[in-house]
């Protein structure tokens, strides 16, 4: 299937990343934040972090990052190099996906 089949022009898909955070050393902490940043200079033009947030009061999370594609696939795909980069200091992450129509 080309991966053009799987674009709709008029959806747009909501990902919803909640995350837990381990335990870090003032080095590690370093060492993450600019991983994340080089993430994002990285990000394909077809996925956009849309917000990113530090604190999710009420649950177990220690953050939430809000993504939007209209593409699965460039999602699935975003997914992959997001938990590569992040696996070793987020052991958890929780995702939920919604969608609107756009006009």
């Amino acid at each position: 299937m080309d991966r053009r089949d799987l674009r709709c022009s008029s959806v747009i898909f909501a990902f919803l990343i909640f995350y837990r955070v381990r335990p870090l050393t003032e080095a590690d902490k370093k060492k993450a934040t600019a991983g994340w940043e080089q993430f994002k200079k990285n990000l394909s033009k077809d996925v956009e972090i849309v917000a990113e947030y530090a604190h999710i009061w009420g649950t177990t999370y220690n953050g939430m990052i809000t993504v939007e594609s209209r593409d699965l696939s460039a999602f699935h795909d975003f997914w992959h190099r997001f938990r590569e980069t992040t696996r070793w200091y987020v052991p958890e992450t929780r995702t939920y996906i919604a969608q609107k129509e756009q006009p």
